[in-house]
């Protein structure tokens, strides 16, 4: 009996995470451990947050949830996307960001209560993306960053133009095991 109900949470969190929103892209190629992606514009919703790798997205969560759960001049409630995105800032800060709906234009969101959470326009971007499944600990993370940058690096037509981000797909109820979650790395075209 526990394992059925085991499986039916799995598979609700699993059809929950399939039915949000995630940002556009093609993918323009394809290697055996990693892929470059053409992302279209998009807006996130985003805050700074002092602290250690764990523990700023749980704090940053507080500041974008409550913008998208009503917290803000309309008190209107914005539709949950997928994935949460951070990174590293020069100054040692983590930038959390949520993507928001592709219906929404800067104009049409509205403005934070929160003078915290901040509008960025991401303009069409190119990733280089890794996707590994499992928790999220900052060692797997760091593997996994390690491992792209160094594909990158011997890489004879796209090199690194960034800092890594961290895109985790799923929430937090889905077991660690079947979490999916990847490395961003920005690029552009070597030049011959």
């Amino acid at each position: 009996m526990l394992r059925c109900l085991i499986a039916v949470i799995i598979l609700l969190c699993a059809h929950d995470t399939m039915a949000i929103e995630k940002p556009d892209y093609e993918v323009i190629w394809q290697g055996e451990t990693f892929e470059i992606r053409r992302y279209a514009p998009a807006i996130l919703a985003q805050t700074a947050v002092t602290g250690n790798f764990k523990q700023v997205g749980t704090a940053a969560f507080r500041k974008l949830g409550g913008y998208i759960f009503g917290q803000n001049v309309s008190q209107e409630k914005i539709a949950m996307t997928a994935p949460v995105t951070q990174s590293q800032s020069e100054s040692g800060d983590f930038l959390v960001s949520f993507y928001m709906p592709s219906q929404h234009s800067l104009e049409s969101l509205p403005i934070p209560n929160d003078q915290a959470v901040t509008m960025v326009e991401m303009p069409e971007t190119y990733f280089a993306a890794r996707r590994y499944r499992g928790g999220w600990s900052e060692k797997k993370y760091n593997r996994h960053v390690g491992q792209l940058t160094a594909d990158l690096a011997s890489d004879s037509k796209w090199r690194a133009a960034g800092s890594p981000v961290w895109a985790r797909y799923d929430p937090p109820m889905m077991p660690s095991f079947l979490r999916t979650n990847e490395v961003l790395i920005p690029v552009v075209p070597r030049t011959p």
